[in-house]
């Protein structure tokens, strides 16, 4: 969209190049348009000095104007394929290919939006390793939560991509009033309660599309692997801002989690769906409801964990007046979720709930503790972070009281 707005050209980015030798990042776009500005000027590949195209980077541009190349998103043409195939499974009609919108390129990943002559968007979105999974995922999610996740109208598996029904408007920032958060929170809210809902008898289909196991007896199973990389990323904290969690609270916490877990676990509340990344960018408003995108980080488990992130999300900086707003948001839950769970049962959960959502958050897939990515300082920072809210959390004097019962 930056090359459209700021140069005036209407392009699709194929790829982002990176090899070893480049020499600076290389982006490949097609044009899609046959009117180009007089600043500009064609050449031939082989025209392209060294200083600006590495060797490897020339191979690989060939073989893409060659069309030898395997990625679906790298071949020239691909956009009116996407377009054809669009058109033809809603039969409406994109408006321009110039005026569609690229939020997402290269290797095997996609996201673009389609504007239609008629009024509505459509959007295409594929996904590589390690996100492969979304699409199913998305695709079961559309059938039983129809209305809360995006509508999947088409799958084109040979790229694993799949087209989406454009919903509602994203939520750039909440309002700055307490009562307007409240009544974002709530419609997200009382979405979640109903999406997750419909997913309660459905976790073995989850599991098969490539969820993520979070049920609260799996997460204790790993609780040594949790709190020794817990243990490792406050070892190499840098920073003196704030202190690092001493091993001896460590430990005092692992045990404290694996019991809280064990609690939660004897609650029988039922497993459900989980959204692992919970954040505004991922809720959009549609009307007088809302719609949670992006299903990448699928999980199965205690529901109440995805309440507890969205609970995060609450701006509200006078202490008394968030406290009550959380409190309010928590009893609309519990209302919601009467139909299946007693709601003193649930009261019980919210108290427990902080310690296990951080536990999960860590978790997150939870093969990364068997790979290179435990050592990147992005993902040992956000660790360290983690545990410092589990660590608050463990002192609730409500937590507290949920234990010595």
């Amino acid at each position: 969209m930056r090359l459209r707005d700021e140069w005036g050209l209407a392009v699709v980015i194929l790829d982002i190049l990176e090899t070893s030798d480049s020499v600076s990042p290389c982006a490949i776009a097609e044009l899609l348009q046959s009117d180009v500005p007089h600043e500009f000027r064609s050449v031939r590949s082989e025209q392209i000095p060294s200083c600006e195209l590495s060797e490897q980077e020339r191979i690989l541009l060939q073989a893409m104007l060659d069309g030898a190349i395997a990625n679906p998103f790298a071949r020239i043409g691909w956009i009116y394929e996407a377009i054809a195939y669009l058109e033809e499974s809603t039969g409406r009609k994109v408006s321009s290919v110039a005026d569609v919108d690229q939020f997402n390129a290269g290797g095997a990943f996609s996201l673009v939006r389609f504007r239609m002559t008629d009024e509505g968007d459509f959007w295409l979105k594929a996904t590589g390793a390690p996100n492969t999974h979304e699409r199913v995922v998305l695709s079961l999610l559309s059938r039983l939560c129809r209305g809360f996740v995006p509508e999947v109208v088409a799958e084109i598996p040979a790229w694993n991509a799949w087209l989406m029904r454009g919903e509602g408007d994203g939520i750039a920032m909440l309002p700055n009033d307490a009562s307007g958060v409240l009544r974002v929170l709530e419609a997200a809210v009382d979405t979640l309660a109903a999406l997750q809902i419909r997913t309660v008898e459905s976790q073995w289909d989850l599991f098969q599309a490539g969820a993520v196991d979070h049920r609260t007896h799996v997460l204790r199973s790993e609780v040594d692997a949790l709190f020794s990389y817990m243990e490792e990323a406050m070892a190499n904290q840098t920073s003196t801002k704030v202190p690092r969690i001493e091993a001896k609270r460590l430990l005092e916490l692992q045990k404290l989690f694996e019991n809280v877990c064990s609690c939660m676990e004897d609650l029988n509340v039922p497993d459900m769906v989980l959204h692992g990344d919970m954040n505004l960018g991922n809720i959009v408003v549609a009307q007088d409801h809302c719609v949670f995108i992006d299903w990448c980080e699928t999980y199965v488990g205690n529901p109440l964990v995805t309440l507890e992130h969205l609970l995060l999300l609450n701006p509200i900086e006078d202490e008394v007046l968030k406290l009550a707003c959380d409190k309010h948001l928590k009893q609309r839950y519990r209302g919601a979720m009467s139909g299946i769970c007693d709601p003193r049962i649930l009261e019980e959960g919210f108290a427990l709930a902080p310690v296990v959502a951080a536990g999960s958050a860590i978790y997150a897939r939870g093969d990364w503790f068997r790979t290179p990515l435990r050592d990147d300082p992005r993902r040992q920072a956000y660790v360290r972070s983690v545990a410092r809210s589990m660590d608050r959390a463990a002192r609730e004097p409500a937590l507290c009281r949920a234990l010595s019962v």
